[in-house]
């Protein structure tokens, strides 16, 4: 595990930047708790404790009756903790037989190589169907829309990124890190981004002129930005007249599930062989729809077994069709879609559902049955090939781009209520 970055830096400094963390962060942490179901005689863990803020207003939260535990590699600065207990050091190193209904983590899996086990342990210390809830950033996602130099703030962000990776670390875990929590076994119950865009002297902009001061040697190391970058960042970070998105931190909402995520499901297709060669087949009868179920339900945790194949039928009488991906007798990668004609686009080939397997994801599947439909929109004379991804999703996003897909507008959706 590589040192954590900020261990050098002097105790005053260091203070200032946690406690500006708080200002920053906690109010909305504090929601987000809440909305995870925190509640009176509840255990918590908080990992992470910072300068403790948190787990002071936990204790509160949980009453006498509840009990929380913070766990930090440095409790230094950490000045109140008589409502509640402190282990300092590794969470990995934490022996109880504790149970948890509630744990919380903000900005410390991106600091860890063994985030996997982290995770990992984290499952192992809640109680059967109890809830994890991670904050952690993206730190590729910075955008610098007005700065006297914007050139050299932008050289800054990518020697940002490229510290993380020269340490074997993320600097986007926030915005993958879903994939390592099903992985793992926790059901994704809520997930939200949010862009921390702001001026200089704001909170955020503080902050990360203190983390940028603490680190500058370590940016230029990278050989991605050199001094004068450094200080046209800083001033950037004071000038009121400056304007950036500084990151953006991703809030996932898990349930602990005892079932490991597992989306594989072997094809039973041809009773002589029991194999499918490798390619993109179109599910047409009871049996092909069934086979897509469980890897539909990584993109649409809504749908249930026992009406999928119904609904997919429903949908095909409106022109619906289901193409699936084999790989190795597996269905590793799935996309419905329709072809439809309107004002706004002419003719053209509308992606509704597309998903891969997480496990195999990186291996080229999704722009293999990608590639396929775009052949396809072709072969039916379509002009344009259209989908929606989530605003969450930047891992999608960056995919789709790589495609050479164009972001063209914003989708709205009204609920009505019945």
């Amino acid at each position: 595990m590589p040192e954590y970055i900020f261990s050098s830096q002097e105790k005053e400094t260091e203070y200032k930047r946690l406690c500006l963390i708080q200002d920053s962060f906690d109010e909305k942490s504090k929601t987000h708790l809440k909305k995870a179901g925190l509640k009176a005689n509840m255990d918590v863990l908080e990992v992470g404790l910072g300068a403790g803020s948190l787990a002071s207003w936990l204790s509160e939260e949980v009453t006498d009756i509840g009990f929380v535990l913070g766990v930090d590699l440095n409790t230094e600065y950490v000045l109140d903790t008589k409502n509640y207990e402190v282990f300092e050091g590794n969470i990995l190193d934490l022996e109880t037989s504790k149970k948890f209904d509630l744990i919380h983590v903000r900005y410390v899996l991106i600091h860890n190589t063994s985030s996997k086990q982290i995770l990992q342990r984290l499952h192992s210390l809640l109680k059967p169907e109890g809830i994890l809830l991670i904050e952690e950033p993206d730190f590729t996602l910075a955008k610098w829309i007005d700065a006297k130099d914007l050139d050299g703030c932008k050289r800054v962000n990518s020697a940002l990124c490229k510290m993380f990776e020269s340490k074997g670390l993320k600097p986007y875990y926030g915005s993958v890190s879903h994939l390592s929590l099903e992985e793992v076994g926790f059901e994704i119950k809520d997930n939200k981004s949010y862009l921390h865009l702001c001026s200089g002297g704001e909170d955020v902009a503080n902050l990360m002129y203190l983390s940028t001061k603490a680190l500058q040697e370590s940016y230029i190391q990278t050989g991605a930005c050199s001094l004068e970058d450094i200080q046209a960042y800083l001033h950037a970070c004071e000038d009121t007249e400056s304007l950036g998105v500084y990151y953006a931190t991703i809030a996932i909402t898990a349930r602990k599930s005892e079932i490991l995520f597992d989306n594989k499901k072997d094809i039973e297709l041809n009773p002589e062989t029991n194999l499918l060669e490798d390619g993109v087949y179109q599910a047409r009868e009871d049996d092909e729809i069934f086979a897509c179920y469980d890897l539909m339900r990584v993109l649409r945790k809504n749908i249930n077994a026992d009406y999928f194949v119904a609904q997919i039928k429903e949908q095909m009488k409106e022109g619906y069709e289901l193409f699936y991906l084999i790989k190795n007798n597996t269905v590793s990668c799935l996309a419905g879609c329709k072809v439809s004609n309107n004002l706004a686009w002419g003719k053209h080939l509308y992606i509704l559902d597309l998903v891969s397997d997480t496990k195999e994801r990186s291996l080229g599947y999704g722009k293999e049955i990608l590639d396929y439909l775009k052949q396809r929109a072709k072969a039916q004379g379509c002009d344009e090939v259209h989908l929606d991804s989530g605003v969450q999703r930047f891992e999608a996003h960056k995919f789709y781009l790589r495609e050479d897909f164009k972001i063209a507008s914003h989708h709205f959706s009204y609920k009505i209520e019945i």
